[in-house]
């Protein structure tokens, strides 16, 4: 898979673990003329897929979402709750 943004723009690919490659239409995969504009779709579709990653015309990760960032955050949370949940107060 090319990673590499054609030059001048800006590449934004989207992968799944499980079997985005396998998909018909393959990974998340556009071309985009602005940062910005690579960064608001990256964004917009961070729900759908694992990883997403916005790529420059040298290759270089410029942007990374996904939605693994939300599963961090929930174990984080859930590893801060003492076990058997949260007590009430008395």
């Amino acid at each position: 898979m090319q990673i590499q943004a054609p030059k001048g723009q800006y590449r934004v690919i989207g992968l799944d673990p499980v079997d985005t490659l396998s998909w018909p239409s393959g990974p998340l995969w556009k071309e985009c003329d602005s940062l910005d504009e690579a960064r608001d779709f990256a964004d917009q579709n961070e729900a759908l897929y694992t990883w997403i990653d916005v790529y420059d015309d040298n290759g270089e990760v410029l942007y990374e979402t996904g939605c693994y960032q939300q599963q961090l955050e929930m174990i984080k949370k859930l590893e801060q709750e003492p076990p058997g949940g949260s007590k009430p107060e008395l």
